[in-house]
């Protein structure tokens, strides 16, 4: 399942635990790079996204356990259905409630 997480910091890092948290990051980052499609930060503001393609929800969720900066975060994962599918389905039900 492929599925966009977006993460915006709630709240500012004690700046002697920010060190520490990166290097849990960049590890993190290392052991979940598999499953990552895009991986990217919001320029000049703090968070960013990615999508990730994992086999279930279990994955993801012990994905967002292990993310070091998860105390701190606001973490918002969205299941992403491919376009294509999804606008056929749209187009289907449009057609359904078309006047005949």
């Amino acid at each position: 399942m492929r599925v966009l997480v977006i993460v915006r910091p709630k709240f500012a890092i004690p700046p002697e635990q920010f060190p520490g948290l990166v290097q849990a990051f960049v590890a993190w980052r290392e052991r979940y790079r598999s499953v990552f499609e895009s991986f990217d930060f919001f320029a000049g503001s703090g968070g960013g996204c990615g999508i990730v393609n994992v086999p279930d929800e279990a994955t993801l969720n012990q994905l967002m356990l292990e993310y070091p900066f998860g105390m701190s975060s606001d973490l918002q994962p969205h299941l992403l259905l491919d376009g294509d599918k999804g606008l056929a389905q749209l187009q289907a039900m449009a057609a359904s409630l078309a006047p005949r």
